[in-house]
This record gives C-alpha cells, sequence and structure tokens, in this order.
C-alpha cells in the first residue's frame, strides 16, 4: 500500500514525486486492481497534470483477449454485454482493466459460469470454455407439447431438452384433443449426457368432455298429472349421479288446459314458440336433449333416458356466467372445443328461468303451490353456429331480461340444438359446481 507521497517545486516545470511502497507491491498492479472508473480517472489526472507543465504524456498499451469454446460458435459476452462474437474470436484494442468474460450456446452448459481476469498492458490473454449438453431426449408420443416442471420449453416430440442442471426433473406431455398418461414423469438428468425417455413411457388417449344434459318439460296449472312430473323431476335432481352439472331442467308453459296459467301468460310469445318448436300436443310433455319421451310421468325411463345421453362426447364445453343484480341480465356463454367440431346447421339458445316459485293459494286447479325452474326469458335471435376450432373459444355477451325475484333466485342456462332434428348437443349453466374429472380432462 501507499505509505507516503511528497511533491517538490522543479525550476523546469516538473515535479519529483517520492513514493514510498511497502515491500513487494508495485504501482501497477495496485493500479490494475482497481476498477476501471478509478484507473481511468488516475491516468487522465495524471496525463493533465503532465500536459500542464509542458512535458509528453504517457500512453497505455492496450492488449487483446481471445475467447474459444469446444464445440465452437458459442455467443461471447463481456462484462455483462453481448459483443455480437462468436467463438472462437480475439477481441483486440481493449484497455488494460478488470474484465469478466462468460459464453453462452443454446442448449449447453459452460463448465464455468463466468471468468474475471487482470488485462495488462500490451497482454494477450486466453479463455477456453468447455460447453457440454445435459438433458434428455423424448421420441414418442409424436407431436405432444413437453413441459419441464409444469414450464413449456416450446418443443413438441420428438426432440431433445437440453442445458439442464444435474438433479431431477419432471416432464409432462400435452396435446389438445387427448389425455397423456402418466401426468408426469421424474427424469434424472446427469452431467454431460442426455437421458433418453423410453417410448413406451408416455400414452395417449382421446379425452372426453363431460356431457351435460337439458331436460325440457312443459305444463300447465290446471293440467292434473303435471305436479307428478315436477316431482319426479325432484327426485331425479336429488341423486348424485344427476347433479346440476350433468342434469338440467327448465320447465315451459302451455297455454291449455288454463288460459290463464300466470306463468304463460308471463312471457307468453316465446312459451308458444318453444311448444311450436316442438310441436307438443298435450301437457304434461318432456323433452331428453331435444328427444320426446314416450311417456312424460315414467320416472324409470326418463333417468334411463338421461343416462344414455350423459354417456356421449360432444368435444366442447357449454360454460355460462351471468350477472342478475341488474334487471337487464348480461350473460356471458362461451364454448370452448376439445377437438374441431362443426356446429353447422345448430343454434345457441340461452335463457333464464326462475328456480323455485311458491303460490299459495294454487293458482290452478292440480292443487300444485310449488314450482320449480320456470322459464322467464331467452335470447331473441339465436345465434347461428358454425366451426368451432379446438384451443380458440367463442364467447357470446348477450344480454337478457329478468322479473322482480330476488337476482338468487335466477339461473342462466344454455345449450346448442340442430335447428332442424332437434337434437341437442351440449348445455351449460350459470349454477356454480365443482367440475368432475371428466370435466378437467382437457
Amino acid at each position: 500500500m501507499i505509505s507516503d507521497i511528497e511533491t517538490a517545486p522543479d525550476p523546469d516545470c516538473t515535479r519529483s514525486i517520492r513514493v514510498s511502497l511497502e515491500k513487494g507491491v508495485s504501482v501497477r498492479s495496485m493500479v490494475f486492481h482497481a476498477s476501471r472508473i478509478i484507473r481511468a480517472a488516475i491516468i487522465l489526472a495524471g496525463m493533465m497534470f503532465l500536459v500542464s507543465c509542458g512535458a509528453e504524456a504517457p500512453t497505455v498499451e492496450p492488449g487483446n483477449v481471445r475467447v474459444t469454446s469446444e464445440p465452437e460458435g458459442a455467443a461471447i459476452f463481456l462484462d455483462g454485454e453481448d459483443t455480437g462474437f462468436i467463438t472462437p474470436y480475439t477481441m483486440t484494442g481493449l484497455d488494460p482493466a478488470i474484465y469478466t468474460v462468460w459464453v453462452k450456446l443454446a442448449e449447453f452448459v459452460a463448465d464455468k459460469d463466468s471468468v474475471s481476469f487482470v488485462l495488462e498492458p500490451l497482454d494477450n490473454h486466453t479463455e477456453h470454455f468447455k460447453l457440454s449438453q445435459t438433458g434428455f431426449s423424448i421420441n414418442s408420443p409424436v407431436g405432444a407439447r413437453i413441459l419441464v416442471d409444469q414450464q413449456d420449453t416450446g418443443k413438441v416430440v420428438p426432440a431433445s431438452v437440453a442445458g439442464l442442471e444435474p438433479g431431477t426433473v419432471t416432464v409432462s406431455l400435452e396435446m389438445d384433443g387427448f389425455l397423456v398418461t402418466p401426468s408426469q414423469y421424474e427424469v434424472t438428468i446427469v452431467d454431460n449426457q442426455i437421458t433418453e425417455i423410453p417410448d413406451d413411457v408416455f400414452t395417449l388417449e382421446i379425452a372426453a368432455v363431460q356431457k351435460t344434459v337439458i331436460l325440457e318439460g312443459f305444463a300447465n296449472v290446471s293440467c292434473i298429472p303435471c305436479p307428478e312430473l315436477t316431482d319426479n323431476l325432484v327426485a331425479m335432481a336429488a341423486k348424485p349421479e344427476f347433479s346440476s352439472d350433468r342434469v338440467l331442467y327448465v320447465e315451459f308453459s302451455v297455454s291449455w288446459p288454463e288460459l290463464g296459467d300466470p306463468f304463460f301468460l308471463a312471457n307468453p310469445g316465446e312459451n308458444a314458440d318453444r311448444y311450436n318448436k316442438y310441436q307438443v300436443a298435450g301437457a304434461p310433455d318432456l323433452y331428453v336433449d331435444g328427444v320426446k319421451q314416450a311417456d312424460a310421468l315414467n320416472a324409470d325411463d326418463m333417468e334411463s333416458a338421461v343416462l344414455a345421453a350423459l354417456e356421449s362426447d360432444p368435444g366442447f364445453l357449454v360454460d355460462v356466467t351471468a350477472d342478475f343484480t341488474n334487471a337487464n341480465v348480461p350473460v356471458t356463454v362461451t364454448l370452448d372445443a376439445i377437438r374441431n367440431i362443426d356446429l353447422t346447421g345448430h343454434v345457441l339458445f340461452v335463457a333464464i328461468y326462475e328456480k323455485v316459485i311458491v303460490i299459495d293459494p294454487a293458482p290452478g286447479l292440480n292443487g300444485q303451490t310449488e314450482f320449480h325452474h320456470i322459464f322467464r326469458d331467452r335470447l331473441d335471435t339465436l345465434p347461428a353456429l358454425g366451426a368451432l376450432t379446438a384451443g380458440e373459444p367463442q364467447q357470446f355477451d348477450l344480454t337478457l331480461q329478468r322479473g322482480g325475484a330476488a337476482p338468487e333466485n335466477y339461473i342462466a342456462i344454455a345449450f346448442v340444438q340442430h335447428d332442424v332434428s332437434l337434437a341437442i348437443l351440449q348445455a351449460g349453466s350459470s349454477i356454480t359446481v365443482a367440475p368432475s374429472p371428466e370435466r378437467n380432462s382437457r
């Protein structure tokens, strides 16, 4: 370290500088182990001093740095900045200073993160990096997206994923429209080695989308057997296998035998439009996914029809959200497919109903005072559908009108129905339920 510095005037405009140093320490070594900012300040001050006295300024000779790697082609970084050069390359004309260098090559790991060194004047410094591939390869199933520790690598099978740190990683695959088994697989990453995942580790199955069935009933407050239809539907809904994420129900009102049915009169045009669509001739009447039931009051036949319909795979979901805090109810319906589906010829039916209505005394001749899932309003113009592409959800922002009941008594439903055959492919509602495993199998 510097222990003493003395200066004295000189008639030739020079100063004699005496520097006492501890044994074994050189000025050059001290200067070039300082930061470049400090070093530059010292040099500049000295040059200005000498120039002011008429003396010739000293010069600092630059040095060269050569960076190589095995394999070649790695990007060279110097003091945190990409130089734009690739190995092997010699950077010339560098000022003496402390430098930090490292290299980067996609999917390779260097044997050292970075190297810091002192470049002396006229020095020719060389740094060499050995690069290795560390990771895994996978060849099956072809086309699946590759994730490592739940992060998408941007690669699809077959591929190698390298540049990983030694240790254990979880590998998972994704493919639209398919279930991949197992959900993840642990791979031990060995330094400087590509671990091959056996072809039989992952298997694909066509993913199934949970079906939601829609039941449509037609009744009248003066229809004597109609309360039995309500009882059957309420009893079925109480069974776990027929929860609201699997089965939905809405009841429309007909204008006979009692013309004064209050539910029909609340929306006569749209009630009539619906029963005319099905050419309903009597009450009670029941349709399961648009298919007329031979006996609307046979509970066993109804449940069998629902169970059969639940076995189908529509290939897409119908998600519904609604805000009933306003009289003008905003409803959003989203169709989300796991595989490409052509819905040409189908329409989107969107409606709202009241969950429970109690009227006492009974409004009709059949003595019924509690009514369930009573239709209130539907979309005036039903959107015509077309191609539905996997991974590209279609969203419909709509508005319906509710009545004066409490907001929590309303539910919005939507279903996709063929405009001619009247077959219903899929349904959904604004009821919040925990999705079953099948519904998450996308």
